[in-house]
């Protein structure tokens, strides 16, 4: 079952009908292809198509067209699959799948693998999520990507540039990692299970997929003058070289209730009042990778 997000990145440009119906492996696969028609019902679409007993269901489009996969699929047999047409892909970068190549990601269900990877278990009405979920300046910075009526890079850097400008709040929060207990003044809240939020932008190298343990990067409350370098060792991927930032794995982690929290999973936004558990759920799930793919 191919279910493809219309609205999703460069989607309008492709006729994707004909493009999987000439790449996909006809003797190997019995096809069908579904337009999802409104937020959500790419996840209703692979939960009837699970139910059905489809062995595989193909996520066109972006993080988020991937995550209502993921949410309709889990906790059955049926496999995932991800055809990136996206604007970040995080979650198909991570494993290798290239964005906006429609033939080699066909190509990579055709003659690839499957391997069982982890997800997140949250306490929201949003689920699972696959590459990051997180609150502060990150879910905020989504929140107005998502409001701007272009897609791409360029939409998402002005984004980030707006919240910037206009965020100036911290958020006090009591966070449980595990055992630990922690409160702290947060500017970003991020955990990982894949190695980036999109873009191939993360802020470690140690996110892995087959670990059972998240990843979780805070950081504090710190003085304006020092954001270029904790911008710099973020995006160098070395969250170790601030004191103003903190770094930890956990397999459950946990912060206590703030009212009308803007949290972010897999980089949809959404207001959460209650507190906020995610933890890990070791190889919940099956996804067709390359054959090659080793480390992920």
């Amino acid at each position: 079952m191919f279910i493809y997000n219309p609205v999703s990145g460069l989607l309008s440009r492709y006729n994707i009908p004909s493009l999987v119906n000439k790449y996909i492996d006809h003797k190997k696969f019995d096809v069908s292809i579904l337009m999802s028609e409104y937020a959500g019902h790419t996840k209703v679409i692979a939960k009837e198509a699970a139910d059905k007993g489809f062995d595989i269901v193909v996520a066109i489009g972006g993080d988020g067209s991937v995550n209502e996969v993921v949410n309709g699929i889990i906790g059955t047999k049926t496999q995932l699959a991800v055809i990136a047409m996206g604007s970040g892909n995080g979650f198909a970068n991570h494993l290798e799948i290239p964005a906006r190549d429609v033939k080699e990601a066909i190509n990579i269900i055709n003659f690839g693998k499957s391997v069982p990877i982890d997800v997140g278990k949250t306490n929201t009405p949003h689920g699972y999520f696959v590459s990051v979920g997180g609150f502060g300046f990150e879910a905020l910075a989504a929140q107005r990507f998502k409001e701007q009526p272009l897609r791409g890079f360029f939409s998402y850097f002005v984004a980030i540039l707006r919240q910037f400008f206009w965020y100036h709040n911290i958020v006090k929060v009591r966070v449980h990692v595990d055992n630990k207990v922690m409160d702290r003044d947060v500017f970003i809240f991020s955990v990982f299970n894949s190695n980036q939020y999109g873009y191939n932008i993360g802020f470690t190298n140690n996110s892995s997929m087959k670990d059972g343990v998240l990843e979780m990067i805070m950081v504090k409350k710190f003085k304006l003058y020092r954001l270029p370098w904790i911008m710099f060792i973020l995006l160098m991927r070395k969250p170790h070289w601030s004191s103003d930032v903190e770094y930890f794995k956990g397999f459950s982690i946990k912060v206590e209730k703030i009212d009308g929290l803007v949290a972010q999973l897999d980089g949809d936004p959404f207001v959460w009042n209650h507190d906020l558990e995610m933890q890990v759920e070791p190889q919940a799930i099956d996804v067709i990778v390359k054959r090659r793919l080793e480390k992920f």
